[in-house]
């Protein structure tokens, strides 16, 4: 990569805002992205960061200023999810979506493109057959097909397994265009990231940094410390001038004059204070507490699974009784119907299991489908329990960063991040008998996750959970490995 390769796109004192500009993302920004580069789109929950892709694809315009991409450029985007109102299409029916034109070579397109992701998938299974793992590489061959000059990736390891994220990197340091990535992956960035667009929350503005990924952070970690530090001395100067002007106010003649020179540099010193960042917020300590419960929790008879063999829902004969304090995590690559057997738990259809009508269950949805989109934040974190007041739910929001107008807002117009925290404060307030956690570190940053490993190292409850994030898995104590692979007997 070179730093003097032409530029492909650029903003020129952008802006752009939500709810008539009560929300703002973007104020006057200048930013440029240059060819063949590897570009990291960094910033809290929140700050806008899908809303930057948005842009770029077109789907959002801007209020003022320009957005300049190179003329006869393309851009395509790996979306964090497939849109529900496709779930129904079948794989050839999904890809023909990502030309205005019909394609008569549109199979052997799709052919190539699925060994490029490394995905054996039929033309006619429909997509929602597919693992959450395999519907990720299903949309990086959406965008890969389209030939893109630039290519979007949103949150592109989510639900991916290590096999899945190692072949994700190859990929990405072998392609030959300009790529730019949103993840709160830090590892998975740090192998490839050429420079960072930090989308400045506080600012509304986007910083340019040049480097890697680590030491990119460390570089924005030294300027808040710099800015910390000036602002500490012009404090102490602004103090030492309103001690003076205190002292010199009570006398006559120039005195009086001097104080009133101070009170003139006392105010442009207090416009000239740097406006520190606030780097992203982490959420503090909390509490999922379990109503205790005599007996078991749930009794598991069986397995309904995926042969990765024949394709086919095979039932496995399996016992497994959870109790309080029990934690087990089910373990095999993606395909094989884990997040489908979770849903089945939660749902209480599942035939092979017996769940007593008065255990409260907990649910982590790999895609959030177990929370209800149309209604809002408040409402959503009312709903876990009718056991909270008002004042439990503000003091439980805040905590986990919903704060102000986000709890008027639907859940559906949440980042995804955010999504993920709504569902770790409806556990607070819900005081769950059973946690089932399917892939419970997606799209949260992963600053929080230190914190989100030692609330449920303190939970008391049963808990069952399907995860690829070894990092965070390794800090879950007393987790009992369910080996799917040997049940299958593969």
């Amino acid at each position: 990569m070179s730093y003097a390769s032409p530029v492909i796109l650029s903003f020129d004192k952008a802006s752009f805002a939500f709810n008539d500009g009560k929300r703002v993302i973007l104020n006057e920004a200048n930013f440029s992205i240059r060819e063949n580069t590897k570009i990291t789109i960094m910033g809290q929950n929140g700050a806008g960061k899908s809303t930057m892709f948005k842009i770029i694809m077109g789907e959002l315009k801007l209020q003022s200023g320009k957005m300049n991409l190179v003329p006869g450029k393309t851009v395509a985007i790996a979306r964090q999810v497939i849109p529900r109102d496709q779930m129904h299409l079948t794989v050839k029916e999904y890809f023909a979506t990502a030309f205005k034109n019909p394609d008569n070579k549109l199979e052997k397109k799709i052919t190539e493109v699925l060994d490029e992701v490394n995905l054996v998938a039929p033309l006619d299974k429909t997509l929602k057959q597919f693992s959450g793992g395999q519907q990720a590489r299903l949309l990086l061959a959406h965008a890969l097909i389209q030939e893109p000059d630039i290519l979007l990736l949103d949150e592109p390891t989510n639900n991916l397994d290590t096999a899945g994220i190692n072949h994700l990197i190859s990929f990405i340091l072998g392609y030959e265009k300009t790529v730019v990535v949103i993840s709160h992956d830090a590892d998975f960035l740090n192998m490839f990231t050429d420079g960072v667009l930090y989308l400045n929350v506080q600012r509304q503005n986007v910083e340019q940094y040049w480097g890697n990924y680590y030491d990119v952070v460390e570089q924005i970690a030294a300027q808040i410390e710099r800015e910390r530090q000036q602002n500490a001395r012009m404090e102490k100067e602004i103090q030492d001038s309103k001690d003076k002007i205190n002292f010199f106010s009570n006398k006559g003649g120039k005195m009086r004059k001097l104080a009133s020179k101070l009170r003139d540099d006392v105010a442009e010193a207090e416009e000239n204070k740097v406006s520190v960042r606030k780097d992203d917020k982490t959420i503090p300590k909390f509490t999922i507490e379990f109503p205790n419960l005599i007996g078991p929790i749930v009794q598991i008879n069986s397995l309904s699974l995926m042969s990765p063999l024949t394709h086919e829902v095979v039932h496995v004969p399996f016992s497994l009784t959870v109790k309080k304090h029990q934690r087990y995590i089910l373990k095999w690559p993606n395909g094989i119907g884990k997040s489908t057997l979770l849903k089945r738990l939660t749902s209480g259809e599942d035939t092979d299991a017996v769940i007593s009508p008065e255990v409260s269950i907990g649910y982590y949805s790999q895609d959030f489908d177990a929370l209800d989109m149309n209604q809002t934040v408040w409402d959503s974190l009312h709903s876990a329990t009718s056991e909270c007041t008002d004042q439990d739910v503000y003091k439980v929001a805040a905590q986990f960063l919903l704060i102000g107008d986000l709890l008027k807002n639907p859940v559906h117009a949440l980042s995804e991040g955010q999504k993920g925290l709504l569902c770790y404060a409806r556990f607070v307030l819900q005081k769950p008998h059973l946690l089932i956690l399917d892939e419970p570190t997606n799209h949260i940053n992963f600053r929080h996750l230190p914190v989100i490993a030692e609330a449920l190292n303190d939970y008391e409850g049963g808990m069952i959970m399907v995860s690829h994030d070894d990092v965070f898995v390794e800090k879950i104590q007393n987790l009992d490995e369910i080996d799917l692979k040997r049940l299958l007997d593969i």
